[in-house]
């Protein structure tokens, strides 16, 4: 076929298999790019595998895909954790920042298709102590904490130094240890359920609320506004940055950040970054609107980082058959390269679109219609050499862990124009690859 469309699933993009094709490069950057945002989306996808056999082959086939399916859910999740543990140093600096301590706070985890996930539970492991301490320093340095009672009450003339002590300690520990149950009449167990994110400020506001209630009357009640307060009011508040956090530290830092420079999202969603930097920063709350711009953005570069990958596949599988990349061209949810061979001078070129869902268009294009024999017989064995070229992406796809399928689709008009390197005017060869194929059809090229 001269033209037509390999559709990439997108199913197989975070699991591309190190060393396969991702060796180093931009094609090792955008699969990582892929790997973040697949983690930050948190997309539950699975691949439908049909099996034909019967009897024992089937029996360990399906074994294998069972095997296949656990491994890549343990990857999955390991990944998830490196983007959330990343979120959270997020969180440490800009606490540490609003603070004014100095901290010196990790680098997040720079995904690729190389880190295995036992690399990547072990440094979650490392970094999550670090921030446990880190989060504990944090606290140790904020203002010491006044309290004022005010209104009738017994405890206008309490000193609650000794409270305030005790429950300190008792969040000092929910860095490190989360208590599998809590009990109802325990201060500090609610205390303890304190999201380990919480700022200084958070931290603080139930100290105080916990320090009174032992001089009250019905302290049971009032322990069940503390428990309120932070279960419903205060960790909902922190988990809402964290995801904010989760967000921003994806596309402010590592492959995702790399890929997506530059590259302005929908007009909607051109301000939501910004916002929801200030729900990190604790300035603004993350609305239900804003959470659902969030989510679009992430998905938006999503499709974003997808295109890359496939778009460097295309560039590296078709640069190793002899073709070079003239120029590249966007538009409208697609990325397109057009290349052509040395032998081929400026007579043809093979053009592809990447396509949003990362189908991958292609066709080649001829500046002059074929005038004879002779000509028609070049036109046919340069399909040929494109169609090869295009399958040889497919082929690279597949042994990446990628699927893919091959779909007919209406060849696309481009009216760019372009010229050949000054290089390839004195070639004089005129290869002809032996390739087998069916009859295809040429495109003319638009010489608008």
């Amino acid at each position: 076929m001269s033209s037509g469309a390999v559709v990439v699933a997108p199913v197989g993009l975070p699991v591309v298999a190190a060393g396969a094709v991702l060796a180093a490069g931009a094609i090792a950057v955008t699969a990582g790019a892929v790997l973040v945002a697949r983690a930050v989306n948190a997309a539950a996808e699975s691949a439908v595998r049909a099996i034909g056999e019967s009897g024992a082959q089937l029996e360990a086939d399906i074994a294998a895909i069972e095997a296949a399916e656990e491994a890549e859910q343990w990857r999955r999740r390991a990944v998830t954790d490196v983007v959330v543990v990343n979120a959270r140093l997020r969180l440490v600096r800009e606490r540490a920042e609003r603070a004014g301590v100095a901290l010196e706070v990790p680098r997040p985890l720079a995904l690729s298709a190389e880190i295995s996930p036992a690399r990547a539970v072990q440094w979650v492991s490392e970094v999550e102590r670090e921030i446990a301490r880190l989060s504990a320093k944090l606290d140790a340095a904020a203002p010491p904490l006044r309290i004022t009672v005010s209104g009738k009450t017994g405890l206008a003339d309490a000193d609650l130094t000794a409270e305030l002590d005790r429950h300190r300690h008792a969040a000092a520990r929910r860095h490190a240890t989360r208590p599998a149950a809590v009990a109802t009449s325990s201060i500090t167990d609610v205390i303890s359920l304190l999201d380990p994110d919480a700022t200084a400020s958070e931290r603080d506001e139930v100290l105080a609320a916990a320090a009174a209630i032992s001089g009250r009357d019905e302290p049971s009640l009032y322990l069940s506004d503390l428990r309120t307060t932070v279960v419903d009011t205060l960790n909902p508040r922190v988990r809402s940055r964290r995801l904010a956090a989760t967000w921003v530290a994806a596309l402010d830092d590592g492959p995702l950040a790399e890929v997506v420079a530059g590259i302005d999202p929908p007009a909607r969603l051109r301000g939501t970054a910004d916002a929801l930097r200030e729900v990190v920063a604790g300035t603004r709350e993350l609305t239900p609107r804003l959470r659902a711009e969030g989510t679009d953005l992430a998905a938006w570069a999503e499709d974003v980082a997808g295109r890359a990958f496939v778009r460097e596949l295309v560039r590296k599988c078709l640069n190793e058959s002899g073709h070079e990349v003239l120029d590249t061209f966007d538009g409208e949810g697609y990325t397109g390269l057009r290349l052509a061979r040395a032998d081929w001078g400026d007579q043809h070129s093979t053009v592809v679109r990447v396509r949003d869902g990362n189908i991958i268009e292609h066709h080649l294009e001829s500046t002059r219609a074929p005038r004879g024999d002779s000509d028609e017989l070049v036109d046919q064995e340069r399909c040929a050499i494109a169609n090869a070229g295009i399958q040889a992406v497919a082929d690279a796809a597949a042994a990446a862990g990628v699927r893919v399928r091959l779909q007919e689709s209406p060849p696309q008009q481009v009216s760019t124009a372009w010229r050949v390197p000054e290089s390839w005017h004195t070639s004089t060869s005129d290869t002809k690859d032996d390739i087998d194929t069916e009859r295809p059809r040429l495109r003319e090229r638009d010489s608008r």
